[in-house]
This record gives structure tokens, C-alpha cells and sequence, in this order.
């Protein structure tokens, strides 16, 4: 969970994979990685960057004390149509329960227009 990106502290990925949706997502650096990770057989990644939720991952941040800055969904997007709202709910339940830390949260998903 430990992160090298600069801008954070850890990663908490309670989703992996995803779809393209917008230009952004063009050169995405998470598909490349989750192809590595699915190479090497790392937990989690044996769909490659299909789509997959990971709830065994969802409490996480419950068991670190240290205020830490994450960035959710590093390898894929919080907000992909395939989460349930019951899922996102329990992502959202850990984030209000470890108010110590500090969540970032990316996403490429544009707002449907009424």
C-alpha cells in the first residue's frame, strides 16, 4: 500500500481495472501496471485490468493508526458504472470511520447530463 507517487502516501485499492471512457484515459499508466502485476501472479490482479472488486481490501485503512494520505482506486476508478452502490457505500463507511486519514479520490467518469 506504501506509494512512490509524490503526491501521497499509500494506495487503497478496493477496485482494480477499469474501461476506457475519455481521452485521459488513452495512456493509463494502471492498465500497464496491472498487466505486470498479472504477470508476476500478484494477489488480486489475476483478471489482468478487468474490472473486479476487491472487498477482502476494504478495510484496510482500519488498521493503520498513522494519519496517512491515500489515494483511493489507484489502479482503477471508484466511480466505474460496475460498482454497486452498496460497495461505493462501504468504501465511503471506512473513509467516515478513520477520519485521521486524508483520502484523495481521481476519476475520468464525466456527470450524466440531465
Amino acid at each position: 500500500m506504501k506509494s512512490r507517487i509524490e503526491w501521497t502516501e499509500a494506495t487503497w485499492n478496493p477496485t482494480v481495472g477499469c474501461d476506457k471512457v475519455t481521452a485521459g484515459c488513452k495512456n493509463c499508466y494502471a492498465e500497464v501496471m496491472a498487466r505486470r502485476l498479472q504477470a508476476m501472479g500478484a494477489n488480486g490482479y489475476e483478471n489482468g485490468f478487468e474490472f473486479t472488486l476487491m472487498p477482502k481490501r476494504l478495510n484496510q485503512p482500519l488498521h493503520i493508526k498513522k494519519p496517512t494520505k491515500f489515494f483511493v482506486n489507484s489502479m482503477s476508478d471508484l466511480f466505474h458504472e460496475n460498482v454497486p452502490y452498496e460497495f461505493l457505500d462501504s468504501v465511503f463507511k471506512v473513509m467516515e470511520n478513520t477520519p485521521w486519514h486524508t483520502y484523495q479520490i481521481l476519476t475520468q467518469r464525466e456527470r450524466q447530463k440531465a
